[in-house]
């Protein structure tokens, strides 16, 4: 896979992870998306859960009017190191991928979804 190819899933992954974090879903995910960063290997999963939960925590904690700034921060952060790892093992695509299409149709939409799906009319940008 070329690298914006993995630049851009490692981004919509990243993007899933953050609007998961503070839904029902979050644990569903955190395990699903760990379990396939970390190879299935126990220490490196453990590893990935731990990062995961840590950055879920921290935003937490972010005052709701810094909300928006610390989830686009956190987003970065993870395509960072979700774009690292599938350069490395870029046998995961398939399998975040699966993950990906399993958890999007559950996430809750925001606005800039909704731009997205729903430009408006010619005019009125």
């Amino acid at each position: 896979m070329p690298d914006e190819g993995l630049r851009l899933l490692a981004g919509t992954i990243a993007g899933a992870l953050v609007k998961a974090m503070d839904t029902h879903l979050w644990t569903g995910v955190r395990t699903e998306v760990a379990g396939v960063l970390g190879s299935g290997e126990p220490r490196r999963v453990e590893f990935v859960t731990t990062r995961l939960q840590a950055s879920r925590d921290e935003l937490a904690l972010v005052p709701l009017e810094r909300q928006t700034q610390a989830r686009a921060e956190f987003t970065t952060e993870w395509r960072g190191s979700i774009h690292a790892v599938l350069w490395e093992h870029p046998e995961l695509e398939q399998e975040l991928r699966a993950v990906l299409g399993a958890i999007s149709p559950a996430l809750p939409r925001t606005p800039v979804d909704a731009a997205v799906l729903h430009p408006a009319p010619p005019g009125l940008s």
